[in-house]
């Protein structure tokens, strides 16, 4: 199977109804839980696990499944048998229920009224799509994953996770499921500052996209267009100051910032403001790794630029010397001379020190940022930062926490 294909399908998914479209393992009964569970979802229990497994198993390859849970979330399923592969589009929701509906639900599912908050936790996260046009995107994906362009019925199916009081979820499940999903959203954010700071302009507006669904139904003020208002400010002060970080003039910060505070109160469109939202991002991330750069002569630039948007990936001598058109010794050579250190020791301290601001910002483990700054083994991350920093991650955490 194509993954190039399933990646654009996922772009498109995201970016023109702002909902997921995500691939599993059919064994993968974990992964697939987790994404369609609630946090009333009893997942440990061996009846769940059972019906679960066995709706993978016989589910028929030239259908549509439609599973609508107990409070109105919605998720499109379907089966690529030769690969073993199961995909799922969603969730999402037609309408938002108002808080008398959502305790509608809560009776309806033999919940206590006291779990409301919970409930409206988990529905403010799911983003809002008409079940038509989810529709039309699960039919794309059929065609272009299984290259067929045949039009499967839609079934609908009811998988029963909340039948009775007795097989909801523990207390303690619930509430944790809820710090989760809050915790999530503060990591996101830090990880856009730190993004922003280093100049990584495409990473900066992948995570913005993740944020955007993570805050799908949150509203902070009533009307859709003063939210989004409250959004795009939010992004311009924490931008500014990712901004400030990278020593980005503050002349040039004021400007900036100055110029989206005025577009941004006289745009009264929610669209609109979303796409200054991405521009607003975009800009403070492209003018950091700009002042960066402009240290050094325009070759080493281009390859210091090449590496904060690679970062993560396994980076050669001879990949950035083709880059910027150089011989592999030559470039090896100049950069020493520039920078005083070699490509590789650059790499390193570059990726200990991204690592080191999600350390101080964010609840990531060790072991997801050691993997996300590019770093194949925990223990080697955490060697080396103990060699840049002095100390450990975990040492470093507790004595540096910036804003959690």
């Amino acid at each position: 199977m194509n993954e190039e294909t399933l990646e654009i399908l996922q772009m498109n998914a995201l970016q023109l109804l702002g909902i997921q479209l995500e691939g599993f393992d059919m064994d993968d009964l974990k992964g697939i839980s987790n994404h369609i569970k609630t946090p009333f979802t009893n997942t440990t229990r061996k009846q769940y696990r059972n019906e679960l497994k066995h709706f993978i198993v016989h589910m028929n390859s030239n259908k549509i499944y439609h599973y609508t849970n107990t409070f109105g979330v919605n998720f499109l399923i379907f089966k690529f048998k030769k690969y073993k592969q199961v995909y799922i589009i969603g969730p999402y929701m037609e309408q938002r229920p108002n808080e008398r509906r959502c305790n509608e639900l809560l009776q309806s599912a033999n919940i206590k009224i006291s779990k409301l908050s919970i409930l409206k936790q988990y529905l403010l996260r799911i983003p809002l799509c008409h079940h038509v046009k989810a529709q039309k995107m699960c039919r794309l994906a059929i065609r272009f994953l299984k290259k067929r362009n045949t039009s499967y019925e839609t079934v609908k199916i009811d998988l029963n996770f909340h039948a009775t009081s007795e097989v909801l979820a523990a207390s303690k499940a619930q509430i944790d499921y809820t710090l989760q999903e809050i915790e999530q959203r503060y990591n996101l954010e830090n990880q856009l500052l730190t993004a922003v700071e280093n100049g990584n302009v495409n990473e900066a507006l992948s995570i913005l996209n993740e944020m955007n669904l993570s805050v799908a139904g949150l509203r902070r003020v009533k009307d859709d267009v003063s939210n989004e208002q409250y959004k795009a400010f939010l992004i311009n002060t924490l931008c500014r100051k990712a901004g400030e970080k990278a020593g980005i003039s503050l002349v040039h910060i004021d400007e900036i910032s100055e110029k989206y505070a005025a577009i941004i109160d006289q745009t009264m469109d929610s669209e609109t403001l979303n796409e200054v939202i991405h521009l607003i991002v975009k800009e403070y991330a492209e003018r950091a790794m700009r002042t960066k750069a402009n240290a050094y002569s325009p070759k080493i630039s281009k390859v210091i630029q090449y590496i904060e948007q690679n970062l993560d990936s396994t980076l050669s001598l001879n990949e950035l010397a083709g880059h910027v058109n150089l011989a592999p010794s030559y470039l090896s050579r100049i950069f020493n001379q520039e920078l005083d250190q070699s490509i590789s020791q650059y790499i390193i301290a570059l990726r200990v020190k991204k690592g080191r601001d999600l350390i101080s910002r964010t609840k990531m483990s060790v072991s997801e940022i050691a993997t996300y700054v590019g770093f194949k083994e925990q223990s080697y991350f955490t060697q080396c930062f103990k060699k840049q920093y002095g100390m450990t991650p975990l040492k470093y955490r507790m004595e540096h926490k910036e804003f959690y």
